[in-house]
């Protein structure tokens, strides 16, 4: 591919505040003494892709140290930046507090759980390290350059069950330790995190969750095995919208019967790095806390089903995942000493049905991500804004060929009871 079809259009040009003097400010975080830029290169951070909400971009910076003028150093650098191109990624995105969010995140939330697994031997990394943070205009955040320790992204391909594996274990990890200091201190900053993906602005203004249930209707009802479920549709599709804001303002709205934890908010399967030893997975980096939410864990495991799971691990996979998930919950509780009641298999499982309309909509809405991550001759920012292009790809036979199992499956669980 060339370049252009490599990366996102917007990570060819850079704003002109990323300068030298930038990143000397950046490297006393690093060094904590005064440092000279000799030579900065920048090239785009992610593949396309990779990223919709901000824009990644990577720096090598050649530097000296006051202390040490006539040695060199070299640091590799990763930066997430708002969209600043003019068009609809920026309009979009910039409705959202993501980078207030992200670096309460990495700054408190994160070090805060990080710091009671350790107090228990448990070494799990929740995320990358963090250099340098700005909410102010402009918004950054600098952060370590995985690469240089190995770490890879998943490329053009679903996560294969071992990678899944590892990361619910840490999914189960950062939800448990977060349940238990929500429940053992009153007004803890993670619960304060109140804001995600569809509480924060009007999804209508997204045109894949505008258009989404209609198209798929469209869809649908061209295919006389699939018609049957329109009606199904129909029934719900009025309620699945508002019942989707309501289980992301539950926890805040004062309700005290859930099962209420730090979500991650974006749990898709561009939003993890792997490594790997002599062709063995050592680990699974999760990224991306921008739009991280206290709330239900059915936040989190519904999104997982749809935008982090292949088709054959939603297929065949989805309970042994569940259960997997669920007894590391429960094991981390254990491990950290919390002496309140610990959410057994079933309570969770009620959990995710009470929730059942986020499951639902993300089918509807959200399913055709899944498949974008995966293709490189599609721009997931093309499918996200444009809905001629979103209707054409809702007809992608592989998609259909999984509705067809997904859907039954749906109706039978009561997905579309009112």
């Amino acid at each position: 591919m060339t370049n252009n079809e490599k990366h996102n259009e917007d990570e060819f040009t850079f704003p002109v505040w990323l300068n030298e003097a930038f990143f000397e400010n950046v490297l006393k975080n690093v060094e904590t003494e005064t440092v000279q830029v000799i030579r900065l290169e920048l090239k785009p951070g992610t593949l396309k892709n990779d990223n919709y909400a901000s824009v990644l971009i990577r720096a090598k910076v050649n530097y000296r140290l006051q202390s040490q003028p006539t040695q060199e150093k070299v640091s590799s650098l990763i930066l997430k930046i708002e969209a600043f191109q003019e068009g609809n990624r920026k309009e979009l995105m910039g409705k959202y507090s993501l980078f207030d969010t992200e670096i309460t995140m990495y700054t408190k939330a994160l070090p805060m759980i990080e710091k009671v697994l350790r107090q228990y031997g448990d070494e799990t990394l929740l995320g990358p390290k963090l250099i340098a943070a700005s909410t102010t205009t402009p918004s950054y955040v600098v952060f370590e350059d995985l690469a240089l320790q190995g770490y890879t992204t998943i490329g053009y391909r679903y996560p294969n069950l071992e990678e899944i594996k590892i990361t619910m274990l840490k999914l189960a990890k950062l939800h448990a330790v977060s349940y238990k200091l929500c429940k053992e201190e009153e007004g803890n900053i993670i619960s304060t995190l109140d804001k995600g993906s569809m509480n924060s602005v009007d999804p209508h203004n997204f045109p894949a969750l505008k258009y989404g249930i209609g198209f798929i209707k469209e869809v649908l009802s061209k295919h006389d095995d699939l018609k049957q479920y329109v009606p199904h549709i129909a029934s719900v599709e009025h309620l699945l919208c508002q019942k989707t804001i309501d289980t992301f303002n539950e926890a805040s709205s004062g309700k005290r019967d859930g099962i209420f934890v730090l979500n991650h908010g974006d749990f898709h399967l561009k939003n993890i790095m792997i490594k790997q030893k002599d062709d063995k997975l050592t680990d699974v980096m999760l990224l991306d806390y921008q739009i991280s939410i206290y709330g239900s864990l059915a936040i989190d495991l519904h999104y997982a089903f749809t935008m982090m799971f292949s088709p054959e691990l939603r297929r065949h996979h989805f309970d042994e995942l569940l259960y997997f998930y669920i007894t590391n919950f429960q094991d981390t509780l254990r491990k950290t000493e919390y002496k309140g009641h610990i959410p057994t298999n079933i309570e969770i499982r009620l959990e995710l049905a009470k929730h059942r309309y986020w499951g639902l909509y993300l089918l509807l809405c959200f399913l055709l991500c899944n498949y974008t991550f995966v293709n490189e001759n599609l721009d997931i920012g093309e499918v996200v804004e444009n809905p001629e292009i979103q209707r054409k790809e809702l007809e992608n036979p592989k998609l259909l060929d999984e509705l067809r199992e997904l859907l039954p499956r749906f109706l039978y669980n009561g997905y579309f009871e009112i």
